[in-house]
């Protein structure tokens, strides 16, 4: 739950103490989820990897629709397990501000 600034003067210091070892909590199973993302995209793009590079090299004007569409995929996935802050900074949809 947030709190507002007004909130959180009015609690005392034994309630702040639990909330930041509540949020300190939360970001650590976050930390977690993220990582254990990070693993499976690996894996994914490590048995992917001959699709990946073919797609990675191939010239934009011999692409079909549908592997332009492969290609910008594989390409945000390997943006992604790059750089995740960076991919989320570049793709809304990652934060989910935007649909797929």
């Amino acid at each position: 739950m947030q709190r507002t600034r007004e909130d959180l003067e009015a609690m005392t210091h034994d309630e702040l103490v639990s909330r930041v070892l509540e949020l300190q909590d939360l970001l650590r199973e976050g930390l977690g989820v993220r990582n254990t993302l990070h693993r499976v995209l690996n894996d994914i793009l490590t048995v992917k990897a001959d699709e990946v590079g073919t797609y990675a090299d191939a010239p934009e004007a011999a692409l079909e629709p549908e592997e332009h569409a492969l290609k910008e995929a594989w390409a945000r996935v390997r943006h992604a397990v790059a750089n995740p802050s960076g991919a989320a900074e570049v793709m809304p949809d990652i934060r989910g501000e935007s649909e797929l």
